[in-house]
């Protein structure tokens, strides 16, 4: 008797008013909350920092006075000047990155491997390094293709003028040549000849053929890159600090730069107004080139049809054009190696044959026992580390979340975790020092932590790309078949989902590693004497004069994210990764 009692209370159904919850819908909206809590109080304080106006005797009060301060500094110049800088350079690097990627797709030019295997390997060189290594070419008194002008041709003053606008444009439109280019080549080489042939078997010219036919059908590729191309110049600080300030040339991320290190009181209110404008001029043509590329399936040329791409014979412009496409991995090496030939000589001079004799490797010993430079290596092993596996990690989650939901509010995760992609480095790297002044009661001011958390941050919307299109490939019957096994979905992402899509998470990891170590725009307002990362302390020894020994320290940086770029190559040429 007892036993049907307790048989019969055991068997009751809850009350109704216990509703049941979904564990998974559940785990959705806490990842929301996490990402939201993770991604938008930063740019919230920034907010609200623009808006502080400081009163005598430390008071502070609401209002628009940050912003019409920074507008009065410089008036339009300053966002005249930027403009100017970013579609210039985005200008020149279509212009050289959209005609390689045609010749290297469509003719039969020389060199393809080699442009293209440049073009990849730039993406492991550091930008200041590159930077650095302009300045060593052009530069108006040592810079080494100045002084053989100045020798060969009996030139007075300074041939080519690097610090200016004009400097400004030209380095970083070579700087952003070969993205171009990697960005160019799919759409141009899934283009179907036959329409070509079509125009050719009409009468047309190979100029008219290009200018009606294979240019307004790249158009949507061409825009696209155009626009991110211009959304990067905008926010690019590297090229303004290192060229532009010695020409006594300001764009807005060198003006922020500036708010916060000159003078004696760093000048929160106005970097905050700045970096808040400097979103909102780069959100703009963000959302265009989203448009851009969803409106580009209207332009499509690839259909069911098969058929074989045909290069065009270039004839007696095989060379010339050969030698037009080897801009690209000359772009690359020319500043390398005078880096190179720097690192070997106890002070730096212009290259000669009587500096053979004072050759040493002295300084890449002094960069293995410097403080700073050991500390930095360090360092920088460490936030790229951190902040890969973070993100590796995180994003697979929130992935497999997006792709395997059904409800609506999962692309709320999405969208959430992608907002980082509308800030600027600078203006990344600005928010969060703003938000952990106010969050003092959480002590990562000044350490590693908070140059991990930027970081994270930063490549979050990458790593996302990198495992949702990954886990699209995945057919959600092999997970389905685990759970009738009995498996829970602890032991389905474990067992299944991270052993198929190991291949993206390794290429999601290297990138954000590749990326994080040479990080300079977001980690130079957080880092200190004890948090430096190396790209930091490449700057310090610039801004020191210890040439040598800083270009000791960039080759074997160069050399070692050579390495992981050659490693994300393979992986992402054989697994067909698009971010």
């Amino acid at each position: 008797m007892m036993e049907q009692t307790i048989t019969a209370r055991a068997s009751r159904a809850p009350p109704t008013w216990f509703p049941r919850v979904d564990a998974g819908l559940g785990g959705l909206w806490v990842l929301i909350a996490v990402s939201a809590l993770a991604v938008l109080p930063p740019f919230l304080y920034l907010i609200q920092d623009s808006l502080m106006v400081p009163l005598p005797g430390f008071k502070t009060m609401l209002g628009l006075e940050n912003y019409r301060r920074v507008l009065a500094i410089n008036g339009w110049q300053l966002w005249a000047t930027t403009l100017a800088f970013a579609l210039g350079s985005s200008a020149l690097a279509i212009l050289l990155g959209f005609t390689s990627a045609w010749l290297l797709a469509r003719t039969n030019v020389p060199f393809r491997q080699t442009v293209f295997l440049g073009a990849f390997l730039s993406l492991a060189a550091p930008l200041i390094v590159k930077g650095i290594g302009w300045i060593l070419l052009l530069g108006p008194n040592n810079g080494l293709i100045n002084v053989w002008l100045r020798a060969w041709f009996g030139l007075q003053g300074t041939p080519i003028e690097l610090f200016g606008l004009g400097g400004m444009i030209l380095v970083e439109g070579l700087l952003w040549t070969p993205i171009a280019l990697l960005l160019a080549l799919p759409p141009l080489r899934a283009m179907d000849p036959a329409l070509e042939e079509a125009a050719s078997m009409c009468g047309a010219s190979r100029w008219q053929t290009l200018t009606r036919v294979t240019l307004p059908l790249a158009r949507p590729a061409i825009l696209a890159v155009l626009l991110l191309s211009f959304i990067r110049a905008l926010e690019a600080f590297e090229v303004p600090l290192l060229i532009g300030i010695p020409g006594g040339v300001v764009t807005v991320t060198t003006a922020l730069f500036q708010s916060i290190h000159s003078g004696f009181v760093p000048r929160y209110g106005e970097a905050s107004a700045y970096a808040v404008l400097l979103t909102a001029a780069v959100s703009a043509p963000l959302f265009l080139y989203y448009r851009a590329t969803k409106e580009s399936a209207k332009f499509a040329t690839v259909t069911g049809r098969g058929f074989r791409p045909s290069r065009i014979d270039l004839g007696k412009w095989k060379y010339p054009c050969g030698l037009w496409v080897l801009i690209i991995p000359l772009s690359l090496c020319a500043p390398l190696l005078l880096m190179l030939w720097a690192s070997f000589l106890p002070l730096y001079t212009t290259p000669s044959l009587g500096d053979l004799g004072r050759m040493s490797l002295a300084n890449y010993a002094a960069v293995a026992t410097r403080d700073d430079t050991v500390s930095g290596i360090w360092n920088s092993l460490w936030v790229g580390t951190a902040s890969a596996s973070v993100v590796a990690a995180g994003t697979l989650v929130m992935g497999w979340v997006v792709v395997r939901r059904r409800e609506a509010v999962r692309w709320l995760l999405d969208v959430v975790v992608s907002l980082p992609l509308v800030f600027p480095g600078i203006v990344l790297g600005i928010a969060v020092l703003v938000e952990f002044l106010h969050l003092r009661f959480i002590p990562v001011y000044g350490t590693l932590w908070i140059v991990i958390f930027a970081l994270g941050l930063k490549f979050l919307p990458y790593g996302m790309r990198f495992s949702y299109s990954s886990l699209l490939a995945i057919d959600r019957q092999l997970e389905e078949s685990a759970r009738m096994c009995g498996a829970g979905t602890f032991k389905v992402l474990r067992t299944i989902v991270l052993p198929l899509i190991m291949p993206a998470i390794a290429a999601a990891w290297i990138y954000v590693f590749m990326n994080a170590i040479r990080d300079l725009s977001t980690a130079v307002l957080l880092t200190g004497a004890n948090n430096s990362i190396v790209s930091v302390v490449i700057l310090n020894l610039w801004d020191n004069g210890e040439v040598p020994q800083l270009a000791a320290l960039s080759i074997l940086i160069v050399a070692g994210v050579t390495v992981l770029g050659v490693i994300f190559m393979r992986l992402a040429i054989r697994h067909d990764f698009k971010i």
